[in-house]
């Protein structure tokens, strides 16, 4: 007689099958964050070898992070219309995202034809091409962050960890492609012509290989993004149930209640109603008053600032200072401390996922050091070109460290203002929390480009030019 296994086989397999399929979830959803930011960060990982060759030389990482940040408008408005309008953005979430990711691949193989093209506007040369591209790009990697995110609504908490964590190889692989690629290295060549009077001029040598070659190997991250968020969107592992919705009825309910049994005088009771809802109209438009006081006190709205101000300062003004803050110093320390700045983001999203919430207390002190060191990294830009200790080991090192310390204090920060939104406001609390950054961004952006090309607060240094030499 044949008999069957045991049930306990079955439920162990069952289990088993589970948490395979939870840890291929888990693994797609790192990769989908691939296809956010990737050819920015690559960008900026390639801004010491394009800087010295474009005809915006030391202004141009301004100038990118204004047209970048930009593009904000675009996330922004789509918050506001689905606020104002009580639009329910969900279902537009996945064909949206589709699109995106097709379109982050494409952009990436345009970067690498188009990235050096100049033309003339307003009787300057410029990188038109680069600027258009930039833009568009950032339109796109803005966007997705009001639908990435929200789109892992579906799925348990733990999933935006490895979102976080995806997002956070977005700057670590463009960073490793940038460290094989190299920066090449530049010489002072004196021109012997009679009228150059013994000039120096400073002689680039190309790197490893290509700007080009870089953003061809680069367009393979968005495609494998597409990949996973085309296996994401067909599985069901890991998403959460949906919650019945509550009906609520269009008919206006009193809190008092007044039984009329056996009363005659019935236009007593009608006045009494009429007073009562008056009275209800008043203590709501009072409470919506008070609504925006007390959120501008609560820890919510505390956090919210941080978030506006972490993300001016990370994302808007010190993108904008690394030619002067770093190249200063030279053009190797300028390279290897973006690339370096690229690995603080996936560290600290690697605590997050043991350490994601820390008490109010620690969020204030590591917002207190994070603000040190961008003051630190301002002052370096503005002593441009002879900032503190250039012409020593020492003055390298302290500004390298610095850079690193800034962003991995600024990048943890994001991630425990992310999970403290995501467990507090759900689904809207991710879109204020992207709306923030956002927001802050920009006004960085714009702050540093105002300082930068109008004020000229900021200066060059040619390290062949014996006046700009320091002493």
């Amino acid at each position: 007689m044949i008999t069957s296994p045991p049930p306990q086989v079955d439920i162990i397999s069952t289990s088993l099958r589970r948490r395979h399929l939870k840890a291929i979830v888990y693994i797609f959803v790192i990769i989908f964050g691939l296809g956010t930011w990737t050819n920015l960060a690559g960008l900026w990982v390639e801004l010491p070898i394009i800087v010295p060759i474009l005809p915006e030389s030391w202004q141009l990482p301004a100038k990118l992070t204004l047209v970048i940040n930009t593009a904000n408008i675009f996330p922004i408005l789509i918050v506001f219309a689905s606020i104002i309008f009580k639009l329910n953005t969900a279902p537009f979430e996945i064909p949206v995202n589709f699109i995106l990711l097709i379109t982050s691949i494409t952009l990436a193989i345009a970067f690498a034809f188009l990235w050096d093209k100049t033309t003339y506007l307003f009787g300057t040369k410029q990188s038109v091409y680069l600027m258009l591209l930039c833009f568009v790009t950032a339109v796109a990697d803005c966007m997705s962050s009001t639908t990435f995110i929200p789109f892992l609504h579906r799925y348990e908490p733990l999933y935006l960890n490895a979102y976080f964590a995806g997002e956070a190889l977005t700057a670590l692989l463009p960073a490793l492609l940038g460290i094989i690629q190299g920066i090449g290295t530049s010489d002072c060549i004196m021109l012997d012509d009679n009228n150059t009077n013994g000039t120096l001029i400073e002689i680039y040598h190309p790197p490893r290989f290509s700007v080009r070659t870089y953003f061809l190997l680069l367009s393979f991250l968005p495609l494998a993004a597409l990949f996973a968020f085309s296996s994401l969107h067909l599985m069901k592992t890991g998403r959460t149930e949906e919650k019945s919705s509550i009906i609520k009825s269009k008919h206006h309910q009193s809190r008092i209640f007044i039984l009329m049994n056996n009363i005659e005088d019935i236009d007593i009771i009608q006045n009494t109603i009429t007073r009562i809802n008056k009275i209800e109209k008043q203590l709501e438009n009072n409470k919506k008053k008070n609504q925006l006081k007390e959120f501008a006190s609560s820890k919510q709205g505390i956090f919210l600032l941080i978030v506006f101000q972490t993300s001016a300062m990370l994302y808007g003004i010190c993108p904008g200072l690394t030619t002067f803050s770093l190249n200063a110093y030279s053009a190797t320390t300028f390279h290897y401390t973006i690339i370096a700045n690229s690995f603080a983001y996936p560290i600290m999203t690697l605590i997050g996922a043991f350490i994601p919430e820390v008490s109010s207390k620690q969020i204030y002190f590591l917002y207190v050091i994070h603000v040190v060191f961008f003051i630190y990294i301002f002052i370096t830009a503005k002593l441009s070109p002879c900032p503190p200790l250039v012409n020593n080991i020492l003055g390298h090192v302290i500004i390298f460290f610095v850079w690193i310390l800034a962003s991995l204090t600024g990048s943890y920060i994001r991630i425990l203002m992310g999970n403290y939104f995501r467990k507090t406001r759900d689904h809207r609390g991710l879109i204020w929390f992207g709306l923030a950054t956002q927001i802050g961004a920009f006004v960085g952006s714009l702050i540093i480009f105002i300082l930068t090309n109008n004020f000229e607060l900021f200066k060059e240094r040619n390290i062949c030019d014996k006046i700009s030499q320091c002493f």
